[in-house]
């Protein structure tokens, strides 16, 4: 099953990597940075925890998985142009009731630009229509993501918070927005999102969550900060993306991505 939302970064092609640095037997999955949530939606754990500090992502996720009829009824009423993407995109979602605020974050998500979220600093969601869009869901879509989602515990926070809780047995899969440091926030992942100063108390939680018991696997740009912070004994997997960057055809370009975890990866046929 592909994931319900769009999401800039997403790791779709890197799956198989990822899969195979997984425990054959863990209790519980958490997922700190949960955007599209695709590893979660590829493996379907029984029991999971998915956050991000973005509360309208997580707002969205609850109600398809509590009120999926209320969310298409909205839906269900919205044509797609560029003239209604710019009024959904103008409301103010703290008006809105909780089925037409989910509605516009999917709506806006799925036609957006190369499924961006960004904001101004006003908070006002800022990101153009694009010309390659998604389609929105159909009420069967939805009622399957609901579906899917029951049981699900979904929490709007800060990762080391999220990370906390998980206990000895667990599996944590982390996925955070990259960022160097002359990087100049421009409001992409939202609020407060992930930066490179974090970098180090991720690190300083994953050891704390290492001598919990817990398994993780964290996936990040190619970072020095990073690997000089990280524990020798934590194995470390170099990839190379090809990635769409600006989401032009023409700006393809083959970028590093590093896979890092504190168990060996299996042996698999990728």
């Amino acid at each position: 099953m592909g994931p319900l939302f769009r999401w800039a970064g997403s790791k779709r092609k890197i799956l198989p990597h990822i899969k195979r640095h997984l425990p054959p037997i863990y209790k519980r999955y958490f997922e700190p940075f949960c955007g599209s949530a695709c590893l979660y939606f590829d493996i379907r754990p029984q029991q999971a925890t998915l956050s991000d500090m973005n509360p309208e992502l997580i707002h969205a996720y609850l109600m398809v998985r509590d009120n999926p009829l209320q969310v298409h009824d909205f839906l269900s009423g919205l044509t797609v142009s560029p003239e209604e993407y710019l009024r959904i995109r103008g409301l103010d979602e703290r008006t809105l009731a909780d089925n037409e605020r989910a509605g516009r974050f999917i709506y806006l998500n799925k036609l957006c630009f190369n499924g961006v979220y960004r904001t101004n600093l006003q908070g006002k969601f800022n990101v153009p229509m694009g010309v390659r869009t998604g389609s929105i869901p159909t009420l069967d879509e939805l009622l399957d993501y609901s579906k899917v989602l029951q049981g699900v515990e979904f929490l709007a926070g800060d990762f080391q918070a999220i990370v906390d809780r998980a206990e000895e047995g667990d599996f944590i899969y982390l996925d955070p927005p990259y960022s160097k440091p002359e990087s100049r926030k421009r409001g992409e992942y939202g609020p407060n999102s992930f930066d490179f100063s974090d970098i180090q108390r991720l690190v300083d939680s994953l050891k704390s969550a290492e001598q919990r018991g817990i398994s993780f696997t964290l996936s990040y740009c190619e970072s020095d900060a990073l690997l000089e912070s990280i524990s020798p004994d934590w194995f470390v997997e170099s990839l190379s993306v090809r990635r769409h960057v600006a989401g032009f055809h023409q700006h393809r370009r083959v970028v590093g991505e590093l896979l890092i975890s504190n168990r060996t990866a299996e042996v698999r046929g990728i």
